[in-house]
Order: structure tokens, then sequence, then C-alpha cells
């Protein structure tokens, strides 16, 4: 009798709610579950499990993940032990990688750079594009496919914002980003091309208009 009540109740819910609606309520049931259990003492354990199963990185990339970002020394099933670019080593507890995003630089080999100059109202900016494919062209860690992409990508109060795109091997990436803004830089200097606001400025200058 108490079964066949409870399975008629169960029917008359499933009826009012919908079959959709219950299994939501279930998955944010079990989502609750398991982020208290990450929390716990075992949760640890649990995260550096489901760390190893799903494998989002290995030994040696470089991955930003729990406020930081390093070279991935050695993965244990509580930690995980990051190289920093000083070379200082920090030891990162799985359940904050797992509680977060993880974002893998280099697994999948190869990287796009993106990086913006600005360019003042009435300046060449022809001349500034012919400048950057030519500093891009003659790096030899710039790959020819994809081929670098150079383009006008905005304009603002303040000019016009162009975007280089070129593609780089990921372990090249930091190297290529610095040397190539440094020469172009230098390029536009020697040229007359003037930027219309410090190149760390250019994302802020992006949005006034």
């Amino acid at each position: 009798m108490r079964i066949e009540l409870f399975s008629s109740a169960g029917n008359e819910l499933i009826a009012v709610l919908g079959t959709s609606v219950i299994l939501a309520m279930i998955i944010f049931a079990a989502g609750l579950l398991v982020g208290s259990l990450l929390r716990s003492g075992p949760g640890r354990l649990v995260a550096g499990i489901m760390l190893k199963a799903a494998r989002p990185f290995r030994l040696g990339d470089i991955i930003s993940g729990g406020g930081v970002t390093g070279t991935v020394s050695s993965i244990s099933w509580f930690n995980t032990v990051l190289v920093m670019p000083d070379n200082a080593t920090l030891l990162v507890p799985n359940v904050n990688l797992m509680e977060g995003t993880i974002v893998n630089h280099t697994a999948k080999g190869t990287r796009r750079i993106d990086i913006m100059f600005g360019i003042e109202h009435g300046g060449d900016i022809d001349a500034a594009m012919d400048i950057i494919e030519e500093v891009l062209s003659k790096d030899p860690r710039v790959l020819d496919i994809p081929p670098p992409r150079v383009a006008v990508t905005e304009y603002c109060t303040c000019g016009v914002v162009l975007v280089a795109q070129p593609w780089v091997s990921a372990g090249d990436c930091w190297q290529v980003r610095s040397e190539t803004t440094a020469s172009i830089h230098k390029l536009f200097d020697a040229e007359g091309v003037h930027m219309h606001c410090p190149r760390e400025d250019a994302r802020k200058c992006r949005h006034d208009g």
C-alpha cells in the first residue's frame, strides 16, 4: 500500500513538472554534491582522480588555472606543481584547478598571437600595415600556414586600431609577441608612423567611441 502511494505520488510529480525539469533537478543536486565533496578532505583525492581521468594537461604544458600560470612540472593525486616564468615553483591543489577554468596554452602545438596597434587619425594606415607585414614575413618563427593576418579591427576616438595575428609554435608565443611588438614600434618611429597612445592603452582606447 505504501509503495503504491509513493509510486502514485511520483507519477503525479512527473506529470506536473515534466521529465526534463525532474532531470534538471537531479543534475543540479548531483552538482551540489560533487562541489561539496571536492571541498572536503576526501574531496582532494577525488579532485586528483577527476584531473587524471580528464587529462586537461600533461607534463611540460603551460597552463592557467587556480589564479596562476606556469609550466606543469609534476602531477600527483593531491597537487600539481607549476614552474612560474621567473623559475619559482608553485604547489597548486588539484581541487583549486578542478573548481575553476583551466586554460592549456600549449595543448594544440600552435597558437595565434593578437597584437594591437593604435594609429592616430590621419596616419598612413597602409604604411603601418606594410611595416607589420614586413616584420612578420622576416621572422622564421611565424608560420606560413595559417598565414599571418593584418587588418583594421576598429575605429575609435583616438584613431584606428590595427591587429597583427601571426601563428607560431606554442613554445615561441611569448618571445615572438615581445620581439615583434618591439620591432614594429622601432620601424613605426623610423618611418614616421605615429601611434595615438601607448600599446598597453590600445584596448582602453578601442572602447572610447
